[in-house]
């Protein structure tokens, strides 16, 4: 048994649903006349081609003329009476300069309006034939008693609300856009007026400077430079301009992308790669196979290869670029840096171009990674940017290049700068193992400072902190904090447990006790600095005590590292004792 098919319900699909713009229909016609012209030229047959479309505007009705081949009696039954059925679809291969190959472009027709005319005479035969068609599937063929020239015209009366696709404006507009470049003359005429619509160069056959003058004429914004594209499997040309304002990755992409010279469509996303967010693309091609809509194209093996093509031009143009003109490649980072940033962390290719020429924070300032690695060939990366706080100043004074990951993509970024750059060594930095960079004490002075050191990690154990003592620039430092997220975490784990119901708790009693070794931040007095001397040399074991209570807080305050209920407490009890004794030593001075 076969399908039941219902012809108007396909025909409303096809004309109505298939299509994003009713403006299509001009595309369709167009298409149609261009290649019926095509087809007239491979019979040998010399005429001036041209393609014509007048306005009525009393009637609101459109004609569209062509001086191609025809058609047949035959051949409307078989090309006009059937959907999917196409004069182009047996002779289609890699050289076939025909446009259209499904059949229901004229159906397009049927958006705008409710009847489609259609006069033609072969360049085969001499009868002169009329089609009328109409959106219930029926429609009729009469002989003419007049003959017309060779050729096809298609009226068109305008659907209510839909006049506005047949005013003199609207079909200039859209005859521009879909026919700028076809090689065929096309007419627009309306009464007495006619007017010539396509003469334009194609960008792709441009000259640079012509190219760049045609893009910033079309979208009011004079592009950064231009990159020549070019696929040969995929038979296409064309031109990608460098945006320049910064983009998002996440913008929709809005290619320029013509078939045999017609425009398929301005906006299409995925012709060229999904890294190449920086530029916009104008591409014509003769191999790719469009979809029935003719909006976009199959993707198929091909497809995905001449995308790849078309990213290798872009790629060797920005290389030659690097090379030939510093300055505009610079420049282009500059306008797209956050977007090149995620790119090139994805794309090898792209990581060995843009890497040296990429800005980090580092402990010496802002720097492109080229002028880091003249500077040093051993460079610290912090995972994140606390991290990078707590040790930039210290680390500057110890002559150590820290580089800053905890920007978006900076930590991926950097951690592959040896892949490309073989003389630098990379280290992931462990916070809380900084301090051990520094310069231990002597032996005799460690025995000093001992009692001192054990009195503190008494004093801080309940505060998740260890102590260290090291000689280590600046001197005005008196002490350094490190924590990481790990021991942050287990920090707020402990406040949740004491304020959480049971059940709650004792799921945080057993991640902290049981999954995990318990981690302490460092707090490392510098022995370089008199304060930390002077409250180690004293005798005061109270004293000693609110120095570093003071020593610790200060470190939390300096870092701008969170203060819990019980170390605000801590502050202001060590702060209101210090000021205690100061007073009291004063009045008895007094006294």
């Amino acid at each position: 048994m076969n399908f039941q098919v219902n012809l108007q319900g396909v025909i409303d699909l096809l004309s109505n649903h298939l299509y994003s713009d009713p403006g299509v229909f001009i595309r369709e016609l167009l298409q149609n006349g261009v290649d019926a012209i095509t087809a007239r030229k491979r019979l040998g047959h010399s005429f001036e081609e041209k393609v014509k479309a007048e306005i009525f505007p009393s009637s609101h009705t459109l004609s569209f003329q062509d001086n191609g081949c025809g058609l047949t009696e035959s051949g409307i039954e078989q090309f006009l009476a059937r959907i999917g059925s196409t004069t182009k679809k047996d002779n289609l291969d890699a050289s076939d300069d025909f446009i259209g190959q499904f059949g229901v472009g004229l159906l397009s027709c049927f958006v705008v309006s409710d009847e489609i005319v259609l006069i033609t005479r072969s360049a085969l035969e001499g009868d002169s034939l009329e089609w009328r068609g109409k959106p219930d599937g029926t429609y009729q063929i009469k002989k003419l008693k007049k003959d017309v020239s060779v050729g096809t015209t298609v009226y068109l009366k305008a659907k209510p609300e839909y006049e506005e696709y047949f005013e003199f404006y609207r079909v200039r507009e859209l005859l521009q856009k879909f026919g700028e470049f076809l090689a065929a003359p096309i007419y627009l005429i309306e009464e007495k007026y006619e007017q010539r619509i396509n003469e334009s160069l194609p960008p792709w056959r441009m000259d640079k400077e012509a190219a760049m003058t045609y893009v910033e004429d079309a979208t009011y914004n004079k592009p950064l430079d231009i990159i020549p594209l070019r696929s040969i499997l995929g038979g296409v040309e064309g031109v990608a301009h460098i945006l320049p304002f910064a983009v998002s990755l996440q913008d929709e992409k809005k290619h320029k992308v013509y078939l045999k010279n017609m425009l398929l469509s301005d906006k299409m996303n995925n012709i060229l790669p999904p890294w190449a967010f920086f530029v916009n693309g104008i591409l014509n091609t003769d191999s790719l196979r469009p979809t029935a809509s003719r909006e976009a194209f199959q993707e198929n093996d091909l497809f995905f290869t001449v995308r790849d093509e078309l990213g290798e031009c872009i790629k060797s143009h920005l290389i030659g670029l690097a090379e030939q003109n510093p300055e505009l490649f610079k420049r282009i980072i500059l306008v797209h840096y956050a977007s090149i940033k995620a790119m090139a962390v994805e794309d090898e290719e792209l990581y060995a171009l843009f890497i040296r020429h990429l800005n980090f924070e580092t402990s010496y300032g802002t720097m492109d990674m080229a002028a880091i690695t003249s500077l040093h060939s051993s460079i610290l990366l912090t995972p994140t940017l606390d991290e990078f706080r707590q040790i930039s100043r210290v680390a500057k004074s110890q002559e150590l290049m820290v580089i800053n990951g905890g920007y978006v993509h900076d930590f991926e970024l950097v951690r592959k700068v040896a892949s490309v750059m073989e003389h630098v060594k990379l280290t992931v930095l462990d916070i809380l193992e900084f301090s051990n960079r520094f310069e231990p004490l002597g032996r005799e002075e460690q025995m000093d400072v001992q009692p001192f050191l054990e009195l503190s990690d008494r004093l801080l154990m309940k505060y998740q902190c260890q102590s260290l003592i090291r000689w280590f620039e600046p001197a005005d430092l008196p002490v350094l904090y490190n924590t990481n997220q790990e021991v942050n975490f287990f920090k707020l784990a402990e406040e949740s447990e004491k304020e959480a119901n049971a059940l709650f708790t004792d799921i945080v009693h057993v991640i902290r006790t049981e999954l995990y070794e318990k981690p302490y931040a460092r707090l490392c007095y510098n022995y370089n600095n008199q304060i930390v001397r002077k409250a180690i040399a004293s005798n005061d074991i109270r004293i000693q005590q609110v120095c570093i209570e003071l020593f610790y807080t200060q470190s939390l305050l300096m870092g701008n590292h969170p203060l819990g209920p019980e170390e605000l407490r801590l502050m202001n009890d060590s702060l209101l004792e210090f000021m205690n004794m100061g007073l009291d030593r004063a009045n008895g001075a007094d006294l």
